[in-house]
């Protein structure tokens, strides 16, 4: 999904708490110095997208995957591949880190290739129970108790534990949970969901989580980027208005059409602007 500059400000936000706070939670802990790339481009015809890397103090990529199936054998050859082009590209060691959810408890972990075993490091998030977290979350919210950092840490990975409800309605409750904080914590928190938003849910249900997200900072940058990109298709639209106008030698027209909205419309829906 290409995103405009606030909303890549946001998954920043979200990335960089996931980088230097959740994943010491899952106990993948590392002294991280940037974010790596994510798109590999192998002979300019074959594009193969990760999830996160993160380029380590001591120099190794550290690669993170999610994963809501268990595709066997033929994740782990996708996996190895992302790391063979990583590493070669890179010219650094690359490890990979699969954290699954989807009810996945026990998957294939090494992969024979002839001379050697190719290995990852799973993680299971579905043996934590989100309900749990938002019980505790809800009790301390209706007795005025602050959230700590590691409520926060569990708020943002509640999307990928156990629960029955949708994923998109975990996100959510997650949100509005969050919401109650004013702190940094709540709004890296609120990136980091929006950014898992991002990668699971469908173009409607991520509309959906912006308007939850709406009256907070995070919401904020997600308006001004919407009112950011309506100005700049209003202006194009606007050219190709009067470059059609200019055309058909209707120049009184240009002229009403750039002080009166309900006519400027008007010739849009004419032209098949609107």
């Amino acid at each position: 999904m290409a995103n405009t500059k606030h909303e890549d400000a946001i998954m920043k936000m979200g990335f960089d708490y996931f980088r230097d706070h959740i994943l010491k939670t899952l106990g993948i802990d590392y002294e991280f110095v940037e974010l790596g790339p994510t798109e590999l481009v192998e002979l300019t015809i074959h594009s193969m997208y990760m999830d996160f890397t993160f380029l380590t103090k001591n120099g190794i990529y550290v690669h993170i995957e999610f994963q809501t199936t268990d595709g066997k054998e033929e994740d782990l050859r996708r996996f190895h591949a992302y790391e063979a082009v990583y590493s070669h590209k890179t010219g650094k060691i690359v490890v990979t880190y699969v954290i699954y959810s989807g009810g996945i408890r026990k998957t294939k972990t090494e992969l024979d290739c002839g001379l050697y075993r190719y290995q990852v490091k799973p993680i299971y998030l579905k043996v934590q129970d989100a309900e749990e977290i938002f019980r505790e979350l809800n009790r301390k919210r209706t007795a005025g108790e602050p959230f700590t950092e590691e409520d926060f840490a569990g708020l943002s990975l509640t999307p990928l534990m156990s629960r029955k409800a949708e994923r998109k309605d975990t996100i959510r409750e997650a949100i509005l949970l969050a919401k109650n904080s004013s702190s940094a914590t709540s709004q890296k928190s609120m990136a980091m969901l929006y950014a898992l938003a991002d990668k699971f849910l469908e173009k409607k249900e991520l509309e959906e989580i912006k308007e939850v997200i709406s009256m907070t900072r995070i919401g904020q940058m997600l308006l001004e980027e919407g009112m950011e990109k309506g100005r700049a298709q209003g202006i194009e639209k606007m050219a190709e208005l009067t470059e059609k106008l200019l055309d058909a030698g209707r120049t009184e027209d240009i002229r009403r059409a750039a002080k009166d909205k309900a006519y400027r419309e008007k010739l849009m829906k004419e032209y098949q602007l609107l």
